[in-house]
């Protein structure tokens, strides 16, 4: 068991590697198996009714016992199989001619109907080649009808469910019986080699994927050690009777005897094993939903597969004929798809909702027409005269022009008709976007609840089960912001960590189409200006359709109109956001004037006034303090040095003020410009109070000994440092820093410039600012 499980392992690693290697998904290879699946269907079925419509074949093959001709093969299971013919008959005659005096390398078996031969104990055996009724008549065309069935569900429920084992396997037993019933009026009614051979490796085939399929059934999940390990050896055993059939066929036809019983048996113990197998979740499933689902699927094939081995396999299987004719027992396995398709439209077993989505319907309309049109065609040219000349040939080719351009306004039609008279829940797109625009464009309110009141719309004209909004810089960082459907808070919890990688990968794209389970949604990627601003997780749609190509544009152009709305909103914020700044600023500047007159000139004022009993001398001390604080005052609030002298002397004097006021060491050098260089007003204001504001957070958090500021100079920018040699800042500190950092950003941002924090505990403080001079310097360069 151990040895099978590490085999099963391992060639599932290497086929995920090389899958991976060639770039093809689950998609791409369930809807490869589909198309295969279909075409070989229909391709095996079109043989088989050619085949039909010949005459019926014995299945013998002639050669030279001594001078006598004999039987040198035996096709296994054909007609003369089974009235006894063995290899080394002799051959007395042929459709009533006698054999006696012509050469063997001569005798007429190919499409023989009769022959005499005489067995080894001397007897004359007649063998008769006459077509059943199963090769004839309706009972063909029910088979057909039945392997369509097969071939058809199959195909749709791997494309559903690519990621499901189980719908694999399902696809894979649908996809043996499907191709089994295609070439059974063959097989059975004219024993054509060809169609015996292929029905008994489908036979097979089915044999082997049934219990794996009931296995798995309503789960998504690996199967342990001990369930591997046992379905490795019956699919091993299936795969060796497969291989003594074809052995039996090409080079020993008397080991057919055995392998016949033998493969009879296998496929009637593998349908009792699947109904022993379902009877137990089917009576003691905890989950509702499997036990719904094991307790269909169980009756389907107790009621499909049952009269067939009991009436048929398991008589043949010990050499009796069938109970009952086998087109009979054959036809009953038609209620098999039937069971599973009512499990999976009523009890959504594998996860699927429905089977056939909008986009198939449309896709096979597309199909019906072009198949009309090439008819048309072939039917008008036909009906042309002179079918080798010119003129033929000209007429020929623009009826094809013509059917070529026809089709897509036939296409369009055919979509019309499908979406009215079928799904009759078509709305107007151009009108919903047109009402978005309309709100997008008079949003005035918060993101929240501008995003609320869009995503709801587009949830109700695309008939969504959910529709999530989230939003962010980066995908992996994106939040919720608004949701919309009955089916919101179950994507949000249990799909949309799943969608990380896609969301991620599909970042430069508008749109991308991911499918959790049977389930389509859309990623839609918001941008406006260039900026990446969240995206929007539509779906799945109502009652488990997809959304088509039509639908997609309508998505994007509605993520347009909400990334111009967000965008609008986002900056509506920040001003109103930069408006309170600038108010708790002033206020906070007013708080702190207020404090400083409070605590300074209005004290020594009220000194001046209370009392007559101060000496002159002390009034006067007193007046020339009043007047240098409220100079200093004055120089804080706009310092005239500035104004006066320029950016240079401002700097020089406000370190000097904070050394005296602080008692830390202040430095000032210049780099590329003189002290009396000067810049425009704005440059020089804001430069003034970034470094105002930079020396006032030294002394309040640094615990620093010194200041060193710097200025320089160069092509493109003028640059200004302050550094001290504090305790420094945590990396995450300058986003936590509070309203001093944000004012110093803002006060860069209306002159062009930026700043960065460098700084790392116990070392220290360095605030870079730079500012782009363009037109702004004046001075600085001839006067440095």
């Amino acid at each position: 068991m151990s040895v099978s499980w590490a085999l099963w392992k391992s060639l599932r690693k290497r086929w995920l590697r090389s899958r991976n290697a060639f770039g093809l998904s689950q998609v791409h290879l369930a809807r490869f198996f589909a198309i295969m699946l279909l075409l070989a269907y229909v391709a095996l079925m079109l043989a088989a009714y050619r085949s039909t419509l010949q005459p019926a074949s014995l299945g013998l093959r002639a050669g030279l016992c001594g001078d006598m001709p004999c039987v040198s093969w035996v096709m296994p299971g054909g007609f003369a199989w089974d009235q006894g013919a063995r290899p080394g008959m002799v051959v007395l005659s042929v459709n009533g001619r006698s054999l006696s005096d012509i050469n063997a390398q001569r005798l007429p078996f190919e499409g023989t109907q009769e022959a005499d031969l005489r067995t080894s104990g001397g007897e004359v055996l007649n063998v008769k080649a006459v077509q059943k009724a199963i090769g004839q008549g309706p009972l063909k065309f029910s088979l057909w009808v039945l392997g369509g069935m097969f071939a058809l569900l199959g195909a749709a429920v791997v494309v559903r469910r690519p990621d499901l084992p189980a719908a694999r396997m399902f696809g894979l037993f649908s996809g043996f019986a499907a191709l089994g019933l295609a070439v059974g009026p063959s097989a059975g009614g004219v024993s054509q080699k060809w169609a015996l051979i292929v029905q008994a490796m489908t036979i097979f085939g089915v044999g082997a994927t049934l219990i794996p399929v009931v296995l798995t059934l309503g789960e998504n999940v690996p199967r342990p050690a001990w369930v591997i390990s046992p379905l490795i050896v019956f699919v091993g055993t299936g795969i060796v009777i497969s291989v003594s059939y074809l052995a039996s066929v090409l080079m020993v036809p008397s080991l057919f005897e055995l392998v016949r019983p033998v493969g009879l048996s296998y496929l009637a113990i593998s349908v009792l094993g699947a109904v022993g197998l379902l009877a137990f979740p089917a009576r003691r499933e905890p989950s509702r939903a499997i036990h719904q689902q094991a307790r269909i699927a169980l009756w389907g094939i107790i009621l499909s597969s049952v009269p067939f081995v009991s009436f048929t396999l398991i008589p043949e299987a010990l050499g009796q004929e069938s109970l009952l004719p086998v087109h009979f027992t054959v036809l009953t396995l038609g209620l098999m798809p039937a069971f599973f398709v009512y499990a999976i439209l009523q009890h959504q077993l594998w996860g699927i909702r429905r089977l056939v989505h909008r986009g198939m319907v449309h896709t096979i309309a597309a199909l019906v027409l072009v198949t009309a049109i090439a008819l048309g065609v072939a039917g008008m040219a036909s009906e042309l005269a002179n079918p080798r000349g010119a003129e033929h040939v000209l007429l020929l080719s623009l009826l094809v022009v013509s059917g070529i351009i026809i089709f897509p306004l036939l296409r369009r039609w055919a979509r019309w008709l499908v979406d009215n008279l079928i799904y009759r829940d078509v709305m107007n797109y151009q009108e919903v976007l047109d009402a978005m625009h309309k709100d997008v464009l008079k949003s005035a309110g918060p993101i929240p609840h501008l995003a609320q009141s869009v995503v709801t719309q587009i949830a109700l004209a695309m008939h969504l089960e959910s529709a999530l909004l989230f939003l962010g810089h980066e995908p992996g960082e994106s939040k919720i912001v608004a949701s919309a459907g009955p089916r919101a808070d179950n994507i949000l919890g249990n799909a949309h960590h799943q969608l990380r990688e896609d969301v991620q990968s599909s970042k430069e794209r508008d749109l991308v189409e991911v499918r959790i389970g049977s389930e389509f949604l859309l990623v839609v990627n918001l941008r406006s200006s260039g900026r990446y601003l969240g995206y929007l997780l539509l779906g799945p749609r109502e009652r488990g359709e997809v959304l088509v190509e039509e639908e997609k544009r309508v998505a994007i152009l509605a993520a347009s109109f909400l990334a111009a709305a967000i965008d609008k909103a986002e900056l509506s914020e920040d001003l109103r956001a930069l408006n309170q700044r600038l108010l708790k600023a002033g206020e906070m500047e007013r708080a702190r004037m207020a404090g400083d007159i409070h605590d300074g000139p209005l004290q020594k004022a009220m000194l001046l006034a209370a009392t007559d009993d101060v000496l002159l001398q002390n009034r006067r001390d007193i007046a020339r303090q009043l007047a240098s604080e409220l100079r200093e005052l004055c120089w804080r609030l706009r310092p005239t040095v500035l104004d006066d002298l320029g950016l240079i002397p401002a700097l020089e004097w406000l370190l000097d003020d904070v050394s005296k006021r602080s008692g830390l060491a202040t430095n000032l050098s210049l780099k590329g410009l003189s002290d009396e260089a000067r810049f425009t007003p704005d440059i020089e204001l804001a430069l003034f109070r970034f470094t105002q504001e930079a020396t006032n957070n030294v002394i309040k958090h640094a615990r620093a000994s010194s200041i060193n500021t710097s200025v320089s100079i160069d092509d493109e920018s003028l640059t200004l440092k302050v550094q001290d040699d504090g305790v420094g800042l945590a990396l995450a500190a300058p986003a936590k820093a509070g309203f001093g950092l944000s004012e110093m950003r803002e006060r860069l941002l209306q002159v062009g410039g930026f700043f960065d924090v460098l700084s790392a505990p116990g070392l220290g403080t360095t605030i870079v600012a730079r500012v782009p001079l363009g037109d702004a310097l004046q001075k600085a360069r001839s006067e440095g």
